[in-house]
């Protein structure tokens, strides 16, 4: 098989200078001589791959170290001045190694795409080793689900608490407009309207059920927790779904575990539960927004696993656009999944992110770009669709129906 004339990467340029360390050990055999001309010819041609002035200066320091080691040999090195960079010589990255979400929250399967949580994650893992009920709270795209599903489930099935890589996790749920269907459905009981029944009178009928038809301990996640409040208008009904809750959780000489995700904004409806407050309270974990170090992860971790670059600099004015906007995280994945849609092999350009109008104008731009390359008809169409996907709420943020 050919070699190929330049190394893949800088990190691959750093791992072959430490090797070529190894087989040298001052012993400058023709061989040796050979490997470290070798070197300088691929790690030259390597060049044209780098692009950033920090990584050029550490790739031509290595170069210059191994042609003054051939010069001191008696040979003469070959050229060691490093190839200027050319784009065209970039890899294509496929389409379908995309790194980025855009609006989508991540899920379990997204786990090795999801970065910059590791210290809300610990927290989590903390309070749900202390509590059998987690209540994580976050303002609408503080990314509170995606922190259950990719960050913590995940971590829970490793074995983050002991042996809880052998509990039985029940698929995400989300309440509706009447969680008790919902929950009998998740759960796939049969005679599902007796089961409702039972719901509603029992307490404690899911703690019941789980142990006679399940083996060890189970984990329930209730994702969108305020739909008990915006969707759900049946006192009954929410009482029994929350008593059942609570009754799994404080199921004796059991490990189950039950998590919550709801949205700051409907934190104080939880007063019509006044039983369920105080439980609520102690099982309460808040989410906190990114620092910029997270941030920074967030974007450049996905991209370093399949080789993505950006241009200088860009990493920072995204950071610049996203730090303290509300919606950081949806409108970071969002403007990172419009670059990547618009990159030039394995690139990420400053022209594509002037085009995007940068990370606080994207989203906007997309929408209105979409929007007013409607024919008329179809604008008014797509105005009563919007308009029936939103609830408006007195004093509260406008709640999605999706």
């Amino acid at each position: 098989m050919t070699m190929p004339n330049y190394y893949p990467s800088l990190a691959s340029l750093r791992a072959a200078h430490s090797e070529l360390l190894k087989q040298r050990e001052d012993d400058d055999t023709p061989e040796i001589i050979a490997a470290m001309n070798n070197f300088i010819q691929r790690g030259q041609a390597t060049g044209t791959l780098l692009d950033l002035n920090e990584d050029r200066k550490a790739a031509q320091s290595l170069l210059n170290y191994w042609a003054a080691l051939v010069y001191r040999t008696g040979n003469e090195p070959p050229d060691a001045t490093l190839a200027e960079f050319d784009l065209n010589a970039a890899p294509e990255i496929p389409d379908d190694q995309c790194p980025y979400l855009g609006l989508d929250a991540f899920r379990e399967k997204d786990q090795s795409v999801f970065f910059g949580r590791h210290r809300l994650i610990k927290e989590l893992i903390i309070k749900i080793t202390e509590e059998r009920l987690l209540a994580v709270l976050g303002p609408s795209g503080s990314g509170k689900s995606s922190l259950v599903r990719a960050g913590l489930i995940p971590s829970i099935k490793e074995d983050a608490l002991p042996n809880s890589g052998q509990w039985f996790y029940f698929p995400p749920m989300v309440p509706g407009s009447n969680p008790l269907v919902n929950l009998v459905n998740l759960i796939n009981a049969e005679s599902a309207s007796s089961q409702i029944e039972s719901l509603r009178n029992d307490p404690h009928h899911l703690e019941k059920f789980i142990a006679e038809n399940f083996k060890g301990d189970v984990v329930l996640v209730i994702d969108q927790f305020e739909e008990i409040f915006t969707l759900c208008t049946d006192d009954l009904t929410r009482q029994a779904f929350v008593n059942n809750l609570v009754g799994l959780a404080q199921t004796p000489d059991a490990e189950h575990r039950v998590i919550l995700t709801m949205r700051t904004d409907f934190e104080s409806q939880v007063v019509r539960l006044p039983e369920f407050e105080p439980l609520f309270e102690k099982a309460l974990v808040r989410v906190t927004p990114l620092n910029a170090n997270e941030l920074r992860e967030a974007i450049e971790a996905p991209a370093n696993l399949i080789g993505l670059k950006f241009e200088e600099g860009l990493v920072n004015a995204l950071l610049q656009d996203i730090l303290g906007e509300p919606a950081a995280l949806p409108l970071l994945q969002f403007t990172l999944l419009k670059l990547w849609e618009s990159r030039k092999r394995n690139r990420v350009t400053w022209e594509a992110y002037k085009r995007l109008g940068g990370g606080r104008q994207a989203l906007a731009k997309t929408a209105d770009d979409f929007y007013n390359n409607l024919i008329p008809e179809e604008q008014v169409t797509a105005k009563r669709i919007l308009l029936k996907l939103v609830r408006p709420g007195e004093g509260l943020e406008v709640t999605s129906l999706g």
